[in-house]
């Protein structure tokens, strides 16, 4: 094989073994095996077990990332502002990963497994120099909120950036969680998962946007209805 084939299949062998056996449950005869070859080859491609790890969660974040991208480029250019543009960054935000966590391919499915898993750890060791990386990208999304909503201020504008996050990697997405409560449901589409969460996320953002809309314009309500008062009080008898 040539090295980028080798590095690859390394990697693929990897991602499954971590996303079914976890960091420290993975073998790493186990993944040279299945990649192949001998396990002197992990070590000269990637020194140590938790530089195989972020070579693998990096792959997943790139993979995820540019698709990402394409999507929102694409929404940028299709829609100025509103609700049409919010919409489309949400969608953007989610469908990348509802596709490949509702795929037939094992490799996909696991890299958002384990992408998904390791994110309550990113400050980690392993994980610290990809976050930040992670949290420069976010930007973008949360500037393409903004422009959809601007009565929310930044600050809420992160918060429910986090909260889209929070749906588009649930339970059920991702582990099938409700899976026995759902019983015999027929199989969902990505397109169909995908329309759902855009609808929850899109309304709940739409929501907040509207209850600080309309506690920005209390204050000067308040004071309309008081400067008749405060004339007549000042009034001579």
């Amino acid at each position: 094989m040539s090295k980028s084939d080798t590095i690859d299949a390394l990697l693929g062998s990897a991602v499954l073994a971590f996303s079914k056996d976890g960091y420290e449950g993975a073998s790493l005869r186990d993944i040279a095996r299945s990649a192949g070859v001998p396990l002197s080859t992990i070590h000269f491609y990637f020194k140590s077990k938790s530089e195989l790890y972020l070579a693998v969660l990096r792959q997943a974040w790139n993979v995820i990332d540019e698709d990402r991208s394409a999507h929102l480029a694409a929404a940028l250019a299709a829609h100025r502002g509103g609700p049409a543009l919010l919409e489309a960054v949400i969608r953007a935000v989610a469908y990348p990963v509802v596709r490949r966590a509702l795929s037939d391919c094992e490799r996909e499915v696991a890299q958002i497994h384990i992408f998904r898993a390791h994110i309550p750890h990113w400050r980690s060791t392993t994980g610290g120099k990809l976050l930040e990386v992670a949290d420069r990208s976010m930007i973008r999304w949360i500037d393409a909120i903004m422009r959809c909503c601007p009565s929310l201020s930044r600050q809420d504008t992160v918060w429910a950036f986090s909260f889209v996050i929070g749906a588009v990697y649930s339970w059920q997405l991702v582990d099938h969680r409700y899976d026995a409560m759902l019983g015999a449901e027929e199989n969902r589409s990505a397109d169909e998962v995908t329309d759902d969460i855009v609808a929850f996320c899109c309304g709940g953002i739409q929501q907040i946007a509207g209850q600080r809309a309309a506690a920005a314009t209390l204050p000067r309500r308040t004071a309309a209805k008081a400067a008749p008062q405060l004339v007549a009080l000042g009034s001579p008898n």
